[in-house]
């Protein structure tokens, strides 16, 4: 069951921004972020994300069990789709897109364990989270905003898959508390 439009979906027919990330789509006193804002938000997430998709993808052929594969490679594929919503919005905005890969894919793939590495993972869903819910107020764009809302989403529910995983191996904790 699909819980979201395939990035092809929801872009296929896109329009470029025609005004400043500062259109305002909501009636509201809230600081804005400019355009320089936006763009390093953007590819600080994008930079996460690429380190996310690599890692879960690289655990997902690790896994010996048939459901953890599934769960992992679902993950992956969503890193990879927001991997890819992200360039284009930073192209909308008149960006460059890093082609840095974040920290966290050495740090997960440097761990020995792959409870280890499932903790790990969790714990960088969880910064993607705070991260985007500290962010959305900020957006002044209307497709942004409405794009990276879906990726917090989908990041929760993930969250949610993670830890039913990590529950079934017996391994589960409260991210961001160690």
């Amino acid at each position: 069951m699909k819980k979201y439009k395939s990035f092809g979906e929801k872009f296929r027919n896109r329009e470029l921004p025609q005004k400043s990330s500062r259109c305002m789509f909501r009636e509201s006193e809230t600081d804005f972020f400019s355009d320089e804002e936006i763009l390093e938000l953007l590819n600080s997430l994008l930079e996460a994300e690429r380190a996310g998709a690599r890692a879960v993808s690289a655990l997902s052929h690790q896994s010996d069990d048939t459901a953890d594969r599934s769960t992992l490679h679902e993950i992956a594929v969503d890193e990879g789709r927001f991997c890819a919503m992200l360039t284009n919005h930073i192209i909308r905005f008149n960006g460059l897109p890093s082609l840095k890969t974040g920290e966290f894919l050495n740090k997960i793939m440097a761990l020995e364990s792959f409870d280890e590495k499932l903790e790990l993972l969790d714990r960088g869903q969880f910064w993607v989270v705070r991260k985007l819910q500290g962010a959305l107020s900020r957006i002044g764009d209307e497709k942004l905003h409405d794009d990276l809302m879906d990726m917090l989403e989908v990041h929760e529910i993930n969250m949610k898959s993670a830890a039913a995983l990590r529950t079934s191996r017996g391994t589960l904790t409260t991210p961001g508390v160690n």
